[in-house]
């Protein structure tokens, strides 16, 4: 199953970005100017361009993406190139998740922002609601609620019933995703810690802010003597490799929360989640409607509706448990 998911677009202007009729768009001198914070992988930024052109704009002609500079995973000076951006008056800045919608809302509170992966943008203060979120900020959050945390833990649990500890290499802290505003719970924790009641499981969060975290929560990990490992989408392509490697070495079967690239080798057991194809679809929507004339603060933060569940059989073996028969039922990706 696939969950439709739509990336947050951000703008950042010194003066109120004009809303334009669709008779003002197709009369427009200079194409739009869409923003990329953190910038698009190349094979990302053909998606975007195809979906676009899909909905009638032509990159190049009808929009230009302005080059931020930024890499995932890097926030030092991210303010001081905002106010840059900002001061060239672009129409749009597509920005990643919470952290970099609400770097961008600090640089302008009237340019549009459309979030590719927001966490809990209510919690973060960059919503109101979801159904109005009020302010200049939009998008796709990549979770159907907190419940998907445990849902991972339920599936870890089917795929090997017997085990009772569970670490999670945990990336969504700071710098690159924000702690949430005075008063909030996170609720991702709040729902694992739930879960780890309910279940009757022992957790353990291991914390890696970045890349050079990585093998030392690993190690932190290992001394907890896990019986299984849940990664978080926030590790980049290296720290995958990093820690799926130590996984299939301790023979601990893993989940994630979203369904990773097919060039991370060794694969998770399992991925619940979605695709970044899937968001880079919704987030063309949202920025269709704003190009259009769509007001953010009017425009639904999105939920995804359907999520894909990606069992890897390959994996299994390599760690050699076997997965049950109602589980592959279940999968909408089986990889022999």
């Amino acid at each position: 199953m696939r969950r439709r998911q739509f990336f947050a677009v951000l703008g950042g202007a010194a003066a109120a970005r004009p809303f334009y009729s669709m008779a003002q768009v197709m009369q427009r001198e200079k194409p739009f100017r869409i923003v990329t914070l953190p910038d698009i992988h190349p094979s990302l930024h053909h998606l975007f361009s195809t979906a676009m052109r899909e909905a009638g704009w032509i990159e190049g002609r009808d929009f230009v993406v302005v080059i931020s500079g930024f890499q995932w995973g890097v926030m030092s000076g991210i303010d001081a190139t905002l106010q840059r951006l900002v001061a060239g008056r672009p129409d749009l800045i597509l920005a990643g998740n919470d952290a970099h919608a609400l770097a961008a809302r600090r640089a302008t509170a009237s340019i549009p922002i459309v979030m590719s992966s927001g966490g809990y943008p209510v919690e973060a203060g960059l919503a109101e609601s979801l159904a109005r979120p009020g302010k200049n900020v939009t998008g796709i959050c990549v979770y159907a609620g907190a419940e998907v945390w445990s849902k991972l833990l339920q599936l870890l649990r089917e795929a090997k019933p017997d085990i009772r500890r569970v670490s999670v290499l945990w990336t969504y802290v700071p710098p690159l995703f924000p702690r949430y505003a005075p008063g909030q719970i996170d609720p991702a924790t709040l729902e694992l810690r739930n879960a780890e009641r309910l279940l009757g499981l022992k957790l353990q969060l291991a914390e890696a802010a970045g890349p050079d975290q990585v093998p030392a929560a690993l190690e932190e990990i290992e001394l907890g003597a896990p019986d299984a490992l849940m990664l978080t989408s926030g590790l980049g392509f290296d720290s995958r490799r990093t820690a799926m490697e130590f996984a299939v070495k301790k023979h601990l079967p893993t989940i994630t929360d979203a369904i990773w690239s097919i060039d991370t080798v060794p694969y998770p057991l399992i991925c619940y989640g979605t695709r970044f194809a899937d968001l880079i679809r919704g987030a063309v929507s949202q920025v269709d409607k704003i190009l259009r004339g769509a007001d953010p603060g009017d425009l639904p933060l999105q939920q995804p509706v359907k999520v894909e569940l990606k069992v890897n059989l390959k994996t299994a073996a390599a760690i050699g448990i076997t997965i049950p028969p109602t589980l592959l039922a279940r999968a909408d990706e089986v990889v022999e």
